[in-house]
């Protein structure tokens, strides 16, 4: 079968344009891994300079550097069986922590096939994204809405290029990014499609351990790693101590970035990042009735980082679907085709029931 060509070379060189202005970024591919074909001459990597306001002294930072992944959709068959080349929207994907627009390439892949571009960011501190504290491997954030207006930011410069409707999207730290930049008002989607997303965690949930964090950061140790953490110094734990997918191969692949590309590596959350997801999960539930948009909250069944009762509880306050994943770890994306089939048919209904 031939595919039209004209409206996906427009697509590109509309693309191209609309990033001409930022350089481009290093991809990261550690031995073995490529680039799934389909996003093959779809895939655009930059280095975004986004302004600070503020700054009133040298050593205060003017800008914050972010490493952004553009890609623009395949060719599909409709359900007509018509071959189109049409997009269908854009999602501006956030990723969880530690995580980076590599990891996600399948997915991306996934996505693209579906008919979507696809605009994702190495969050702030992560990532080939500029790093927040001397010491790289500090997971730190001085309040979660500098994520939030990050991603608003690059919605905002590049919305116009990009074809509407656009939808949300992040998993885990990622999920609760895209929720608070959606209720503050740094993005304004037709929808938002969480995974896993991080509204309550495991190993915190009694109210004297989340008031000890929050107090120890208040008391000059927002720098300060957590103790007690089973990954050091952003090198992956064996596959049988992991909490994250029941997939071998794909943890693997995740596994090897950390093993063979140091400058990715991200360490244990310092107390700083726990105060401040503690303050960003507080405010988002406390609000989740003004979500007013459609939403897609999916957790993972035998999820031991996010609790999926605190999902299920944002959602019925905020009116949106919400499923699980039976059995699935909290990588969604990463977990077993079985698993992650089941999740992407629950987005494919949700997209289908709304029109996007």
């Amino acid at each position: 079968m031939t595919h039209p060509t004209d409206a996906a070379t427009t697509a590109r060189l509309h693309a191209i344009d609309a990033l001409a202005d930022w350089p481009t970024a290093d991809l990261v591919q550690p031995s073995g891994h490529g680039v799934p074909d389909i996003l093959s001459g779809r895939l655009s990597l930059h280095m975004m300079e986004r302004p600070l306001p503020g700054a009133k002294t040298k050593t205060q930072a003017k800008s914050q550097a972010l490493r952004v992944g553009v890609a623009i959709n395949a060719p599909r068959t409709r359900d007509d069986g018509q071959v189109t080349d049409a997009p269908r929207g854009t999602i501006f994907f956030s990723p969880g922590r530690t995580e980076f627009i590599e990891k996600y390439l399948e997915t991306i892949g996934d996505l693209v096939a579906r008919g979507f571009w696809v605009v994702m960011v190495d969050p702030r501190g992560q990532g080939l994204s500029g790093r927040m504290l001397e010491d790289r491997l500090k997971s730190y954030v001085g309040d979660f809405q500098d994520y939030a207006d990050d991603i608003g930011w690059v919605c905002d410069t590049l919305s116009k290029h990009c074809p509407k409707p656009h939808i949300a999207m992040g998993h885990s730290m990622g999920g609760t990014i895209v929720l608070q930049a959606v209720l503050t008002g740094a993005l304004n989607p037709s929808a938002i499609i969480t995974s896993a997303p991080m509204l309550g965690l495991t190993d915190l949930d009694s109210g004297a351990m989340r008031g000890m964090i929050s107090g120890l950061s208040a008391l000059g140790l927002s720098a300060r790693n957590l103790p007690f953490q089973t990954q050091r110094r952003g090198l992956p734990v064996a596959f049988a101590d992991n909490k994250l997918t029941s997939d071998k191969d794909r943890y693997a692949r995740w596994a090897s970035f950390f093993q063979n590309v140091p400058r990715l590596r991200v360490g244990e959350p310092t107390f700083g990042w726990i105060a401040q997801a503690l303050k960003s999960m507080a405010f988002i539930n406390r609000n989740a009735a003004s979500l007013k948009i459609p939403g897609l909250m999916v957790a993972a069944g035998g999820d031991q980082i996010v609790t999926p009762l605190s999902i299920e509880d944002f959602a019925r306050k905020a009116n949106c679907d919400f499923h699980v994943v039976p059995g699935a770890k909290h990588e969604l994306f990463l977990e077993r085709d079985e698993m992650r089939d089941e999740f992407f048919a629950v987005i494919d209904r949700f997209l289908d029931e709304h029109g996007l």
